[in-house]
């Protein structure tokens, strides 16, 4: 009977199930449940723990992420190489998104900027509509992604530091995860669930 009723809470979302088994080594990070949705490294500068030795305040010092090049894979992507250079794979770097933290249950707020309040305001937009005015705003729309795809590489750009924090986004709303390095370069993973519903 207990089975049963555990059985239905895990299919309702309302008990996790971290059955996904996540490995990392220096050469890759694989998860059994799949990385199609692809990966999001934030190195952390830590100010408080929580007791359970999580991060609770930190600086996000950097950030680093690897995407599938195209959605055409239609196999489950296991294995992610951070230095092998496959092709299915493209990293970049993200400096935008560094700044202290707050993480809280399944929450994370930046504390370091100033919350600014929008005020409603009526603009009169305008829409052109011409030839010439369509074909200038895709030629700059093109440029644009041109300029982006510059900045992808194809190995990953970061390597892992020792004696360093981590927090592991898998784009998957299943779970997320600590990373910890420590001095001897061994990788200590914690997953933390996901509430599915709510």
């Amino acid at each position: 009977m207990f089975i049963s009723f555990a059985a239905a809470l895990l299919s309702c979302g309302l008990i996790p199930n971290l059955g996904c088994d996540i490995k990392i080594t220096n050469d890759y990070i694989e998860s059994t449940c799949g990385l199609h949705n692809g990966v999001r490294f934030e190195q952390l500068q830590v100010d408080t723990f929580y007791e359970d030795k999580s991060p609770k305040k930190f600086r996000v010092v950097l950030a680093f992420e690897g995407h599938l090049k195209d959605s055409i894979y239609k196999k489950q992507i296991d294995r992610i190489y951070f230095n092998r250079p496959t092709g299915m794979y493209l990293w970049r770097t993200d400096t935008f998104s560094n700044g202290l933290y707050h993480k809280w249950g399944i929450h994370k707020e930046r504390i370091d900027k100033k919350s600014e309040a929008v005020f409603d305001s009526v603009t009169e937009v305008r829409v052109i509509t011409d030839y010439d005015s369509i074909q200038k705003l895709e030629a700059e729309t093109k440029a644009k992604i041109r300029e982006y795809q510059a900045k992808l590489q194809r190995i990953c750009p970061v390597g892992f530091k020792p004696d360093t924090w981590y927090y592991i986004s898998f784009f998957d709303q299943r779970y997320e995860a600590y990373l910890y390095v420590d001095k001897d370069m061994n990788y200590k993973i914690d997953k933390i669930s996901l509430p599915r519903n709510f």
